[in-house]
């Protein structure tokens, strides 16, 4: 009888401490989980901070340099004497037509770089700009959807999903030989879905992660992973191209 009682007690005993050993495990495996996620996002957090201050720093300069220089520039054609050729003059005139549009065009530049003028305009008005860009080349029509009630995100957020937008708006510019570019704001009670798509010729993405696809994409996909949004890619050979980012819990 008492032997009974003591393997049944070791039963007992060895049963605990193996169930204890497994909570410990899980807890651990937890909290190195945890610990990994919490790292990763601080790199991703670092990394875009890095990206942002470079690109305030080269919209300071392109501002404060380069077309004040160009700005001199101009001025000093207005300065040559009267009484040149016609030819002389017509150079002198298409080329200041060439430096003002120069001006203007890294005016815009220098905008679409300077995080703090982005957080003050928000997040749509900065979108608009940006298409109106592309609109001006004449080589792509472009279209801002917005649907749902509007509400305000946090800074970070808007400038995250705006620096997203920039990037699918780049490789459509360069690579997809679109000819209608469209952008789609919906705000949901609890959630934004931001979708940017073109009708051009499209490609067959990775099949196991979007940002194994190229370094374009890999920023895109941890930019969202950033600020906890869902990053989805759609696109097919001559079948065009669509980015969707799901924000949730965004009030």
């Amino acid at each position: 009888m008492h032997k009974e009682i003591l393997i049944l007690v070791i039963i007992f005993a060895g049963t605990a401490i193996l169930t204890l050993l497994g909570v410990l495990i899980i807890i651990f495996s937890i909290r190195n989980k945890y610990r990994h996620q919490r790292h990763r996002q601080e790199l991703l957090q670092t990394q875009v901070e890095i990206q942002e201050q470079t690109l305030k720093n080269i919209s300071e300069e392109i501002h404060d340099n380069i077309g004040q220089v160009l700005s001199l520039v101009k001025l000093n054609l207005n300065t040559f004497p009267a009484g040149l050729s016609e030819e002389v003059t017509t150079k002198l005139d298409d080329t200041e037509l060439l430096l003002s549009k120069a001006i203007n065009d890294l005016r815009d530049l220098s905008q679409s770089m300077n995080t703090d003028r982005i957080s003050s305009v928000g997040l749509e008005v900065a979108l608009e700009h940006e298409l109106k860009q592309i609109q001006k080349t004449g080589r792509f029509n472009t279209k801002l959807h917005v649907g749902g009630n509007r509400y305000a995100l946090e800074p970070q957020k808007e400038m995250v999903l705006f620096r997203i937008v920039q990037e699918c708006l780049n490789n459509s510019v360069k690579h997809s030989a679109a000819k209608n570019i469209e952008i789609e704001l919906l705000y949901r009670p609890g959630s934004l879905i931001l979708q940017v798509s073109d009708d051009g010729k499209g490609f067959s993405p990775g099949l196991n992660h979007p940002s194994k696809n190229g370094l374009g994409l890999k920023n895109m996909y941890n930019r969202a992973a950033l600020i906890g949004a869902v990053f989805s890619l759609h696109s097919a050979t001559d079948n065009g191209t669509t980015i969707n980012v799901e924000l949730k819990n965004t009030q």
